[in-house]
C-alpha cells in the first residue's frame, strides 16, 4: 500500500463522515419518508374535504424539502457542510403561494 493511500485510510476526518452519512442515509431519511407521504396523504384529504391546503402544513414540508435537499448534499459528497442538527435548519429558497 502506498503511503498516499495509507494517509487516506487512516484519515479520521473521512471515517466520521462515513457515520455520519450512514445516519443521514438510514435514519434521518426513514423519517422523512414517513412524514413526506403523511404529509401529502394530509394535504390530499384536505383539498378533497375543504378545497384549501393546510398553508402551515405545506410550508413545513417545503422546510422539510430544503433539509432533505441539504442531507443528500452531504451524503453525496456535493457540500461539506454537515446539515441539521450541525448546523442551522435550511430555508427553502422561494415559498411562493399556489
Amino acid at each position: 500500500m502506498s503511503v498516499d493511500m495509507r494517509e487516506r485510510v487512516l484519515n479520521g476526518s473521512l471515517w466520521v463522515r462515513l457515520l455520519f452519512m450512514l445516519l443521514y442515509f438510514v435514519v434521518v431519511f426513514e423519517i422523512v419518508l414517513l412524514l413526506t407521504g403523511l404529509g401529502a396523504l394530509f394535504i390530499f384529504v384536505a383539498r378533497l374535504v375543504t378545497g384549501e391546503d393546510p398553508d402551515r402544513l405545506r410550508n413545513f414540508l417545503a422546510d422539510l424539502n430544503a433539509f432533505t435537499f441539504s442531507a443528500l448534499q452531504y451524503v453525496t459528497f456535493n457540500s461539506d457542510q454537515r446539515p441539521f442538527p450541525f448546523s442551522d435548519w435550511p430555508a427553502p429558497e422561494d415559498k411562493k403561494e399556489n
